[in-house]
């Protein structure tokens, strides 16, 4: 579409048309003083967003580590010259794992016998009297079995490791050898014996867990979210990542569960922003995920906005007793802080006019309407002097009635190009599973193209690793 604005520059071509149709009582006011003058774009605002992370380490495969490390079988002795002679020999099944809260707790299976002799009083390396002989799960008889229970209290360290700290809880006998001599419990000395070794077992279990680094679980999601993702006909986000915190532990059977709350200053840009990746950081103290915020600027160009509203105003007539006008051509343009109007038309007068307005937004009607629309100064000037009547309120306020601009298609196609590019598989197979939960309008600037929309996105983001 022509320009119907007049200026030094581009619109050298209309004082021309002016000087030609002068004379024929067209009206032709001067463009306004402010036309095509532009304020500077605010910069972007930048909100720190927390995306909750949820991430799953099953532990087994560590334990199992630490099961392979230790001795299957035990087997000891005592002989004294008086008191309780005894051997023993212990059988265990693998390690149970499971988990609740910050605790796993680790459960053996095992089966064990003895067999020895009691010397009430011993001389010169000889029991004086003979010595009580006994036995139990030992030789032709079948092991006895008990339980034996463990628990480890998990946390995570702020340089990304797992620190556990395991301890022996319970020997259960599930068909006990009850065998006691001047009421010494031979089960109790048995235990006596047992215990060290699973001292040992526990410190073998913590180291196991210990050598276990979270990095290669976290790594992949830092440097995915440092990924530009692409949004058509919008610009490039970037997540640029600030932060990262862990919550503590929570244990659900076998499967260690916590959240990393990855802080960022998400942003959209114009152009890919090619910036290195950064390394992880220490982790700081946690923060819960609050979803995310993110401004970007969408560009409704000027021409198609005219067409837009020319297309809802050309079939209407502007009337005042007999004095009426058609609207033959629209074109808006920026004039500062307001939105310009030149609209041409023909009917009991023809020329063109210049209205300025505010630009007002809906969002929960997605659309564009312009307020307190008035005359040019110029425009008002030369009305009064050659048609006063257009100048009535009525006329006026038609005109402002029709001025609105519906966004819907726009802000629709926004919303979808958002959320289908946050529904992808980003490097390293990290899956993200994003949801808008509202686009508005929180502002807008007029440069020379096109009306610039600043919109404010809150959504929700979801992590998914193999």
């Amino acid at each position: 579409m022509s320009s119907l604005i007049y200026s030094s520059s581009p619109y050298k071509w209309l004082f021309g048309v002016i000087l030609v149709i002068a004379g024929c009582g067209t009206i032709q006011p001067e463009a306004p003083k402010t036309a095509n003058q532009v304020v500077a774009v605010k910069p972007m605002p930048t909100v720190a967003s927390t995306i909750n992370i949820p991430i799953r380490v099953e532990l087994k495969p560590f334990i199992k580590l630490a099961d392979q490390s230790f001795d299957k079988e035990f087997k000891g002795s005592e002989n004294p010259c008086s008191g309780l002679r005894y051997q023993y020999k212990l059988r265990r099944d693998p390690i149970q794992l499971s988990g609740k809260g910050k605790t796993v707790f680790l459960g053996l299976d095992v089966a064990y016998g003895f067999s020895g002799e009691y010397c009430a009083g011993c001389v010169f390396d000889n029991c004086i009297n003979p010595p009580i002989p006994f036995s139990c799960g030992w030789g032709d008889e079948s092991l006895r079995k008990a339980k034996i229970k463990l628990k480890s209290d998990v946390e995570l360290t702020a340089n990304y490791r797992i620190k556990s700290t395991t301890s022996f809880t319970e020997f259960t006998p599930v068909d006990a050898c009850r065998i006691t001599f001047a009421q010494i419990n031979i089960n109790d000395v048995l235990m006596s014996q047992i215990r060290p070794e699973l001292g040992n077992f526990a410190k073998m279990i913590d180291a196991e867990i210990g050598k276990q680094d979270l990095k290669p679980y976290i790594l992949p999601i830092w440097k995915a979210f440092q990924e530009d993702i692409q949004i058509p006909s919008t610009g490039y986000l970037r997540f640029q990542p600030q932060s990262l915190s862990v919550s503590e532990i929570n244990m659900n059977g076998s499967v260690l569960n916590f959240s990393v709350g990855l802080t960022a200053m998400p942003t959209i840009q114009s152009t890919p922003w090619n910036k290195p990746t950064v390394g992880l950081p220490t982790l700081s103290p946690y923060k819960k995920g609050n979803g995310f915020e993110v401004y970007t600027d969408l560009k409704m160009n000027y021409d198609s906005l005219s067409k837009q509203l020319f297309d809802i105003m050309k079939t209407e007539t502007y009337a005042l007793g007999k004095e009426k006008i058609h609207i033959t051509s629209l074109k808006l343009f920026p004039a500062g802080e307001k939105l310009g109007v030149a609209v041409g038309f023909e009917g009991s007068k023809k020329g063109i006019f210049y209205l300025l307005g505010n630009p007002s937004f809906d969002n929960t009607k997605a659309s564009l309407a312009l307020k307190n629309v008035e005359y040019d100064i110029a425009t008002r000037n030369v009305l009064i002097k050659t048609a006063k009547w257009m100048m009535d309120e009525t006329i006026r306020k038609k005109l402002e009635e029709q001025m609105v601009f519906d966004l819907t298609d726009l802000m629709n196609f926004t919303k979808k190009s958002i959320s289908e590019s946050l529904n992808q598989t980003m490097d390293g197979g990290i899956k993200i599973k994003g949801n808008l939960r509202s686009l508005d309008v929180s502002g807008w600037s007029l440069q020379q193209d096109a009306l610039w929309v600043r919109a404010k996105t809150l959504g929700d983001i979801q992590v998914i690793m193999d």
